[in-house]
């Protein structure tokens, strides 16, 4: 865009003057030319130069549009809110003047004035006399200016107001009403309004509010009061808020000047009698142009684009029109011509960022494409035609402008990936605004691409533009002062200069032009490069640099073409790609320039150019010169060079395989492999390599000598003999054989070696070494470039011959042990043990072998999460993990026994026996041998507990009693007895012996004491499979004080222990016991029996209700009659329990039945009392517990009693 001026082709914004808030130094102020006649605005006021005006002033500025991106999402500020040109004057400025001077009056043939009319023009009118577009011209770009830069939409001045001396107030009308009335003198409708800055708010001082008032009635116009504001964010919301109350009146402003251009246009093109002092006056073609433009930029003020759009399109048509055109009614000779083009490329200019602003991203590239197709056409029929440099010119100038215009209207689907990861998709072009049926489909480039593609075109049209211009005859080359006038003459009817040199300046014959083709060829592709890769588009970067380097290099610019070169050549992606056409251009490009330049900087590049130009096709026309032992010859080159490239980095010209002969082989044997070297073309340069290494393995490395065989062969295929491999001292191993390989050869060497060490070989990196006195090139080739040989290659009958080998991976070996023969066996090992036991495995060892062993024996126990199990050699459970055997001879067995201790879950375990030895033969190869078991452990018991309360039958403590304080060794709180059962039920196979039980304490949460009335059972117990046993323990709690009452918790194991017949060693099974919450603030009822009955048929039942808390508590007592008994008691009691107290009730139960006996003599039944208690207060049932022997609680909860002589039945 810079070709043009700069008013064609700004994006017009609405100019908003800021005066009395000081001018900023990075503004450019407009030249006074034309403005003496115009409005002069001066106030007296001085500026406002507080800091806080200076906060102000910077808020407005940041409102400023001139930068942001041409689109509405840049748009500063809150939504639907458009964009300022913000602009700063002093306290004077002058307005340009809006009508032109009138001319000066001539007398007539009889000695009076002339008569003239008396209408004025602007003086950038056709019409006015004094305009540079009088009397014919189209329109001029001060225009732009005029309306950009001097006439504003707004016009705010700014004030400081006094916030206690209301002197200066008559000032401050003074000047506001003078600005108005110069505003109004000048004759533009530019809005406008004051802010006063006060020193107080109104609150601090309401007296403002009558002197703001006053001076809105004396100026009749908007004020804005600002009160002392401090908060960045309140003085932006200030200012935006201004400008949102000012935007409809700015907006309006535009309008008017739209209808003005309307009326206008409406009027017609002006009669040719008025043009007073000849010429011709503008067609009506031109003078609808005019109009048209003019409404389009007003539109462009609004931001209304879609209206801009259609009046800068309407413009064009104008021009192009086939009936009374601009372009038709214009000669292209004639200098309106050309500013007929450049107004017509800013139209087309506009109308594709109008498209751009709307979205339209498909319309905006068709916009473009038909734009050039139009105008290419144009020069064709009436222009100098398209064939000429100035043509090529324009297209170039034309692809800038649009990749310029889609930079600068920021595409949200066309940015760059610079933020985005490395496997995100990066998109190339906008996709059509709406969905197109398959028939509708667009060709690729009628939908907008990024800036990349629009430059790359720029730099195919400077190509152009350079070649036609050095097509150019030479006559036509030279100045004119050296060249005959009917030369000259054709030179202008031949070459279209629109916007370019003339012939003799764009390239002369002298030496360089003005335009300096090779300079702006780089510039354009170095711009569409950085477009390209900030999007990931390697290939097609890289064929912009070859294709610049190609030009550089046409016109003799090596030294500019090398850099680029280099660079293309180390990170070229065709390499890796294997695009060896453009690949190859490259390189020889390259090995060209650098013979030609013969700069010593890039003699290291020699040896690898050459090495790559080897591995490339079709290289007879260089392959002469290809020597690669002698290509530094002719290079001063001082200390030798080393280059150390791999296959990623650069072609090779020998192509590599591998096999091994087996697929696996054991410690001692020989191993048989093969490596075949072959060229990948048939240059007839051959490649004398002096060293091949190779990595097998992660430290075993081989490395193969060049050694002159007494003929070497030039076969097509020939199979080498690899020498002996001997092992150096840092444990290499070193053979040698004829490395050169010829044209077009195919060389197999057979290798063999021999490990002492079992491990997995594979080939994993293959080194190729050329070296002279001058350079050392290794090329590595990693696995991935080693080919996978199918085939084995032997000779018979002194012709070569091949064998597919039995195996896919070829480049792989593996090298097991020498095979163990001591045996190692386990004896009596069951099918499952359980957990907490002790076990003893015997171990038996078996030397098969035919000479003496020394080595050990290693046990490892693994459980599923990799946890461990402890396991230990001998007799002692502590003893080693490692055993020692020595000296077992030949035939002989060693029994050793394994003792592990299970672990104490159930689990399912794995067992290793690790055996490492070596024979007295070879006490440097250690054998292997792994026997591998699983060992499930299962839980030998299943345990169910229950916990019930029981009768304290001792005293509570009293309450009342104070001689002595609660403590952990002398608790004074309520002790309370409870039952823990337990149902214990064997889990094993065979029948088992309980030795002991015992309940443990582990912790007592809450402040309390627990004690176990008989923690352990002694009693030896012979337990059945499947069968059960229900021990039972007491425990009494008591909280360290009477004023605790928080909850306690227990926590308590169960501790077995117990043996099996199979396993005689006692082991012990810990079972936690789940945690036991104890309220002890709550109120409950327990229920007994009475021990001593003396009347057969009755017994008596005893209640007792106990009252832990600190309150007094009311419960209703209510017994129900029954079928099986009656009773002696109330029927209904209240009871009331003062704090921390128990009561008894008992009851008498007289049965309705005889209780008939046994053989023992004995009998009994069960019986259910129901006694309800209430809780007076709350209208709560508590819930009757059994607190003793006799007493339980059936499948309902409720409360039975056992009734009779004999033994309550389990």
């Amino acid at each position: 865009m810079e070709a043009y001026p700069s008013g064609y082709v700004q994006h017009n914004l609405p100019l908003v003057l800021l005066s009395g808030l000081g001018q900023r130094g990075d503004q450019n102020q407009p030249s006074s030319k034309r403005q003496e006649s115009g409005a002069r605005i001066s106030t007296e006021s001085p500026e406002c130069q507080s800091e806080r005006a200076k906060q102000l002033l910077e808020e407005f500025v940041a409102l400023d549009g001139s930068q942001s991106a041409w689109n509405p999402t840049a748009l500063p500020g809150p939504p639907n809110n458009i964009r300022w040109k913000i602009k700063t004057i002093g306290r004077s400025y002058t307005l340009p003047a809006r009508k032109a001077a009138p001319s000066a009056q001539t007398a007539g043939a009889d000695g009076k004035p002339a008569s003239r009319s008396s209408e004025l023009h602007s003086p950038l009118s056709p019409l006015s006399p004094g305009s540079p577009l009088f009397p014919d011209g189209l329109f001029t770009p001060a225009w732009f200016s005029k309306h950009q830069d001097l006439v504003p939409a707004l016009f705010l001045s700014f004030f400081d107001l006094d916030g206690e001396d209301a002197s200066r107030d008559e000032q401050l009308k003074a000047d506001i009403n003078s600005t108005r009335t110069a505003l109004t003198r000048s004759g533009y409708k530019t809005r406008f309004a004051a802010v006063l800055l006060g020193q107080k708010s109104i609150l601090q001082a309401p007296e403002q509010e009558e002197r703001l008032a006053a001076i809105k009635r004396a100026t009749g116009l908007q004020v804005f009061f600002m009160p002392p504001i401090s908060a960045k964010a309140e003085m932006a919301t200030f200012v935006q808020g201004i400008m949102a109350t000012l935007q409809p009146s700015c907006i309006e402003y535009y309008r008017e000047l739209t209808k003005h251009a309307r009326r206008k246009k409406a009027r017609g093109a002006p009669p040719p009698q008025s043009s007073q002092h000849g010429g011709a006056a503008p067609s009506a073609s031109a003078w609808s142009v005019r109009y048209e433009l003019k409404q389009g930029v007003f539109e462009e003020f609004t931001q209304s684009m879609v209206a801009a759009e259609r009046h800068y399109a309407t413009a064009i048509e104008e021009l192009f029109s086939s009936e009374g055109g601009v372009f038709e009614t214009t000669a292209s000779w004639s200098p309106r011509w050309d500013e007929a083009r450049l107004l017509c490329d800013a139209l087309a200019l506009r109308v594709v960022r109008c498209q751009l602003w709307l979205g339209q991203t498909t319309g905006a590239a068709q916009s473009w494409i038909n734009y050039k197709f139009r105008m290419k056409d144009l020069i064709d029929r009436r222009g100098k035609g398209s064939l000429t440099y100035g043509w090529s010119a324009w297209e170039g100038r034309w692809a800038e402008i649009m990749a310029q215009i889609v930079q600068l209207a920021d595409v949200p689907s066309l940015k760059a990936a610079k933020d985005a990861d490395e496997g995100t998709a990066v998109q190339v072009y906008a996709f059509p605004e709406k969905p197109l049926a398959p028939s509708d489909r667009l060709p690729p480039f009628n939908l907008l691409h990024h800036s990349g593609y629009w430059l790359r075109l720029l730099a195919s049209s400077v190509r152009t533009r350079w070649k036609r211009a050095l097509a150019m005859p030479e006559d036509d080359r030279v100045s004119p002062g050296q060249s005959p006038a009917s030369k000259v003459a054709n030179r202008v009817v031949t070459y279209d200069t629109y916007l370019v040199p003339d012939p003799h300046e764009e390239s002369p014959l002298s030496g360089m032009g003005i335009y300096d083709h090779a300079v702006e060829l780089e510039k354009a592709t170095v711009r569409a490069v950085e477009a390209f890769e900030s999007r990931r588009q390697v290939r097609m970067s890289e064929q912009l640099r070859l294709a610049l380097a190609e030009d550089l290099v046409r016109v003799g610019r090596h030294s500019d073409a090398l850099p680029i070169l280099v660079q293309l050549w180390e990170l070229s992606t065709w390499r890796e790609d294997e695009w060896l056409r453009p690949f190859g251009k490259l390189v020889h490009l390259l090995f060209d320039c650098i013979h030609l330049e013969k700069s010593i900087k890039y003699a290291n590049l020699v040896p690898a150019l050459h090495w790559e130009l080897l591995a490339l096709p079709n290289n007879e026309t260089v392959s002469a010169s290809l020597g690669l032992a002698s290509c530094l010859d002719d290079w001063a080159v001082e200390e030798s060079i080393v280059l150390e490239p791999n296959d990623k980095e650069r072609l090779s010209p020998v192509a590599a395989s591998f096999v091994f002969e087996d697929l696996q082989s054991h410690v001692g044997e020989l191993l048989r492999c093969q490596l075949t070297l072959a060229r990948n073309t048939s240059t007839t340069t051959p490649i004398p390599l002096s060293r091949v290494e190779l990595k097998i393995g992660t430290a075993r490395s081989i490395k193969i000598e060049h050694e002159t065989s007494d003929g070497s062969q030039e076969t097509p295929t020939v199979l080498a003999k690899v020498s002996q491999l001997k092992e150096s001292t840092d444990g290499v191993l070193e053979g040698s054989a004829d490395l050169v390989l010829h044209p077009a050869q195919r060389k197999t060497y057979d290798i063999s070696f021999m490990l002492r060490e079992a491990e997995t070989l594979r080939l994993t990196e293959l080194t190729l070494v050329v070296e002279t006195d001058k350079f050392r090139l290794s090329h590595r080739l990693e696995d991935d470039s080693i080919q996978l040989a199918s085939q084995w290659h032997v000779l018979k009958n002194k012709q070569l011959d091949s064998m597919l080998v039995p195996h896919m991976d070829t480049k792989s070996i593996n090298v097991r042990p020498k095979p163990p023969k001591i045996q190692v066996l386990m004896h009596g090992i069951r099918k499952q043990y359980y957990t907490d036991e002790k076990i003893r495995l015997p171990i038996e060892l078996m030397n098969d072998e035919a000479e003496v062993a020394n080595g050990t024996i290693s046990a490892i126990g693994l459980g599923p999460a990799g946890e461990a199990v402890e396991t230990s050699w001998g007799s002692d459970e502590k003893g080693d993990t490692i055993r020692q055997i020595s000296s077992l001879a030949s035939s002989a067995s060693d029994q050793i026994d394994l003792l592990i201790n299970a672990p104490p879950e159930a689990m399912s375990c794995t067992l290793t026996l690790d055996l490492q030895y070596t024979l007295q033969s070879g006490p440097e190869s250690v054998l292997s041998k792994t026997l591998t078991v699983e060992v499930d452990f299962i839980n030998p018991f299943e345990a169910i507990f229950t916990f019930a309360p029981r009768l304290y039958r001792e005293p509570w403590p009293s309450c009342f009693d104070s001689s002595t304080l609660g403590t952990a060794e002398s608790p004074d709180g309520i002790p309370q007895l409870w039952n823990l059962g337990t149902q214990i039920t064997s889990l094993i196979e065979d029948s088992l012996t309980i030795n002991k039980l015992e309940l443990k304490v582990h912790d007592v949460l809450g402040d309390s004491s627990c004690h176990i009335t008989d923690p352990s059972i002694t009693k030896q117990t012979y337990l059945p499979p499947q069968d059960r046993i229900t021990p039972s323990f007491e425990l009494t709690t008591q909280k360290f004080s009477l004023d605790d009452r928080r909850a306690t918790a227990l926590d308590l194991s169960l501790m077995i222990t117990w043996s099996h017949p199979t396993n005689p060693t006692p082991a012990t099974t810990t079972i936690a016991v789940p945690r036991l919450s104890i309220p002890t603030s709550e109120p409950r009822v327990l229920c007994s029996v009475s021990d001593h009955e003396p009347t057969l048929g009755a017994v008596t039942v005893q209640y007792h209700l106990e009252n832990p808390s600190t309150h007094f508590l009311t419960f209703a007592l209510t017994m129900e009659a029954s079928e099986d008994f009656a009773f002696s008691g109330p029927k209904y009691r209240t009871l009331s329990l003062a704090p921390l107290s128990r009561h008894q009730a008992d009851y008498r139960l007289f049965l309705h039945r005889e209780i008939e006996q046994g053989e023992d003599g004995k009998g009994g039944f069960w019986i259910r009392p129901v006694l309800q208690v209430l809780d007076s207060y709350y209208q709560k049932n508590l819930r009757i517990q059994p607190g003793g022997e006799r007493v339980r609680l059936d499948e309902k909860r409720e409360v039975m009693v056992w009734v009779g002589e004999s033994e309550v039945p389990k």
